[in-house]
């Protein structure tokens, strides 16, 4: 077993002393249980223990990220020289400044649940054996095809050549997914919903089981609509897809200083309609971004990202900090081993609107209300064009249901989809990842169909 937080302090002096100017040893232990299953029952159980640790150091101008899985405090040490090694080599980065040395804590609560702690395999079987059944006593036309659930607990250390000693948090993870199939007469309908945060306080599996079965059986017969442009009701599940897709990279301050953001040199610029207020807190109660400090050591905080509607700030990380003569957001996230960190959104709330979303669809008379897409990952966020396919959505009419939808290309820029063109935010807000968005209605969408 390794002393975690001795190897830190040891390593960053081992790292100076074999030449390096700064050194940040950061190391991360997951732990984690899986279980899947389908409707044949439990399919599969995993259980997963990892500690990995990445190595930063720098030499005047000259800066490397090394990263790998570890056993030992042998291993790190073989890390730390071969980091050390590499630095002397490595090309001169102009813009290289410094390691952070503001580090520091943020208080937070709702990140640790210790029955998610517990990974306690059999209270997660009989849930999902429950969970299998449900779908057919709501409707018998459906079924559970999938239900799984993972809970894992992470702890993170990190120290660098400016802290007095290793700083750590410990935080929990909990997903449960139930994908759910509908089939009559040839037809087939299918959704899937799930829940992500650090706790179990807002898991609700009832609800889950419930919103899948309901669109499963209305999806039965969905067919493509004509091409033209509508009033459509993005759900907080495609919201959410679309804000991480296209606005979270142009706020992103690296993408920003090399020139692949639309948002370069419009900091307080209107770029959303006034009823759009965007925050990013990086401490919020029961949300799976959360955390005391980001993935470099400073202290995580809210920040309002936009304002009625006008940007306010970019998301930084030390390094694109000292860039513009800024300070860090607290917004600093490592992708993987040997990654250096990059700013990020942690958590993104949308500030919701006043009006029920039953009011929404019921006063717009004729809107077409999307639940689901898939490809709107590949969308531009370089010029904010957005290209999504919808699989879940259903017509509305005068606020009743006339066909559900499925097998169309969503197209539009959000940048008119959430400016002149919206019509109005839901009261109601959902948690979809590490995003609390609300349904927003938007008129002259642009629908390519039969």
């Amino acid at each position: 077993m390794i002393d975690v937080e001795r190897i830190v302090e040891k390593g960053i002096k081992t790292a100076e002393g074999l030449g390096a100017s700064e050194a940040e040893i950061h190391v991360v232990e997951n732990s984690s249980v899986s279980i899947v299953a389908t409707r044949r029952g439990i399919e599969s159980v995993g259980r997963r223990s990892l500690l990995t640790v990445d190595v930063r150091v720098s030499l005047g101008k000259r800066v490397t990220v090394q990263g790998a899985v570890v056993s030992s405090e042998k291993d790190v040490l073989d890390l730390i020289e071969r980091a050390v090694s590499i630095v002397k080599v490595v090309p001169e980065d102009p813009n290289w400044v410094s390691l952070p040395r503001n580090c520091g804590y943020t208080p937070t609560s709702g990140i640790v649940d210790n029955k998610v702690k517990n990974m306690d395999t059999e209270y997660y079987k009989s849930l999902i054996v429950d969970v299998l059944q449900k779908p057919g006593h709501i409707d018998k036309r459906a079924f559970a095809s999938e239900v799984s659930v993972e809970a894992g607990t992470l702890r993170r250390w990190i120290g660098n050549s400016y802290t007095s000693s290793a700083m750590t948090y410990e935080k929990t993870s909990f997903f449960f997914g139930v994908a759910v199939k509908a089939v009559e007469e040839g037809y087939e309908g299918s959704y899937h919903s799930f829940y992500l945060a650090p706790t179990l306080k807002e898991f609700d599996p009832d609800h889950l089981v419930e919103k899948s079965t309901t669109l499963a059986v209305a999806s039965l017969r969905a067919k493509p609509i004509d091409t033209g442009r509508y009033t459509v009701v993005l759900a907080p599940r495609v919201l959410a897809a679309v804000l991480r897709a296209l606005l979270v990279p142009a706020i992103r301050a690296d993408q920003v200083q090399k020139n692949r953001s639309p948002l370069a040199k419009k900091l307080f610029d209107k770029i959303f309609a006034e009823s759009i207020t965007i925050v990013d807190d990086g401490a919020a109660p029961n949300m799976i971004g959360s955390a005391p400090f980001d993935d470099e050591g400073i202290p995580t905080k809210r920040k309002t990202v936009v304002d009625k509607g006008a940007l306010l700030t970019y998301l930084y990380d030390t390094y694109t900090a000292y860039i513009d003569n800024q300070e860090s957001t607290g917004n600093a996230f490592r992708a993987g081993l040997g990654v250096p960190p990059a700013p990020n959104a942690s958590n993104m709330i949308v500030i919701p609107g006043t009006d029920p979303l039953e009011t929404i669809i019921r006063d717009v008379k004729d809107v077409i209300v999307v639940h689901a897409t898939i490809g709107e990952w590949l969308s531009n966020p370089v010029n904010g064009n957005l290209g999504a396919t919808i699989t879940n959505a259903i017509y509305y009419k005068n606020g009743e249901s006339v066909q559900a939808v499925k097998g169309v290309a969503l197209s539009g820029n959000i940048y008119s989809m959430l400016a002149e063109d919206l019509v109005t935010l839901s009261r109601e807000v959902e948690l979809v990842g590490n995003m609390l968005v609300p349904s927003v209605c938007i008129r002259n969408v642009s629908i390519a169909g039969r």
